[in-house]
């Protein structure tokens, strides 16, 4: 509750009348001392003076405005200003908590898909395919001229076409054992080759020479290296009629190229270098088997530039298509 100052009250109605009833008196020994003097010198009697001021103070009294009392208002109490409350807002009581760090997930483990197993490639041995199929090569002599041949079965050695051309039969010079004689039987001027045939019971093969396997060869095989066996140059044929062992040089294929059917079909073109003698000869993959059979050298181009570097071998996929028709005895 506000505490309130109580101003004691004045009778203010009592001081009025008191001045009142004083001025009253005041004006009524006015008003008989003017109405004396003139009565006293006319000589009226003490009666009719009497009655006189009698009348003429009803009269001023009657006259006299009645004072209007007005009530004394009782002031209000004043309240005691109380000091303004300043409105403070609730905080909210935090609620204590701990930071927590957000939980990393640890990271997954991702499966590392394991490094595809690189198969090893065997590297071409081309010292120990020589090894194995070098009694298998021979030097093809016709008249003044000769070439190279290979055991394809064990009664007939291939060879190119024009190493033969023109002759009925041919001599066969080895390594080890004396030459023997062998009939040309059929032949294929287009694809440039030719069979040779001979008696086994006969002739003195030597007892490693075996005939040679026929392998495959793709633009897949591009850039594989390869071997080609030959003789090229001036072979010497010694006192006792035999000769050296063929030459052998590696290189790549670069390329597969198709001439036609007139012009021997698909050929192989290489950089293994090979030479004047070496027609005829086999060219063997990584694996020792035969791919393709030497045809020639490019010296020069259709333009007639110059060309190093750059020798065909018939592909072994023409050899395998002539050989029916050429071993019943039919040429072309």
């Amino acid at each position: 509750m506000d505490n309130i100052s109580t101003v004691p009250q004045i009778k203010t109605i009592t001081i009025v009348t008191f001045i009142e009833y004083r001025i009253r008196n005041i004006i009524l020994g006015l008003l008989t001392l003017s109405m004396v003097l003139p009565l006293i010198s006319c000589g009226p009697t003490d009666q009719e003076l009497e009655m006189l001021v009698s009348r003429q103070v009803q009269t001023v009294i009657a006259n006299m405005p009645t004072p209007v009392v007005h009530p004394t208002t009782t002031p209000a109490a004043t309240a005691t200003p109380q000091p303004t409350a300043t409105v403070v807002p609730f905080l909210p009581t935090p609620t204590p908590f701990q930071l927590r760090p957000t939980p990393v997930p640890p990271p997954t483990a991702t499966a590392i898909a394991p490094l595809p197993t690189v198969t090893p490639q065997p590297v071409a041995d081309f010292q120990k395919i020589y090894a194995s199929i070098w009694p298998s090569v021979f030097m093809v002599k016709a008249g003044t001229g000769h070439g190279t041949g290979w055991l394809i079965e064990p009664d007939i050695i291939l060879t190119n076409e024009h190493v033969v051309r023109g002759h009925s039969s041919v001599s066969i010079y080895q390594n080890s054992e004396q030459p023997f004689m062998a009939d040309v039987i059929s032949s294929d001027s287009q694809r440039d080759i030719a069979i040779l045939r001979f008696d086994p019971n006969s002739a003195p093969l030597a007892p490693n020479s075996n005939p040679l396997t026929l392998g495959d060869v793709s633009s897949e095989n591009i850039a594989q290296p390869m071997m080609a066996l030959g003789y090229s140059g001036e072979y010497p044929i010694h006192n006792d009629a035999t000769v050296d062992r063929p030459s052998a040089n590696v290189g790549v294929l670069s390329l597969i190229i198709d001439f036609g059917p007139q012009s021997g079909g698909y050929t192989l073109v290489m950089d293994v270098p090979v030479d004047p003698g070496d027609s005829g000869g086999p060219v063997v993959n990584g694996d020792g088997e035969v791919i393709g059979m030497t045809r020639g050298v490019v010296e020069t181009s259709s333009s007639g530039q110059r060309v190093v570097g750059t020798f065909y071998a018939l592909h072994i996929d023409e050899i395998k298509k002539s050989l029916p028709a050429l071993k019943s005895g039919l040429s072309r």
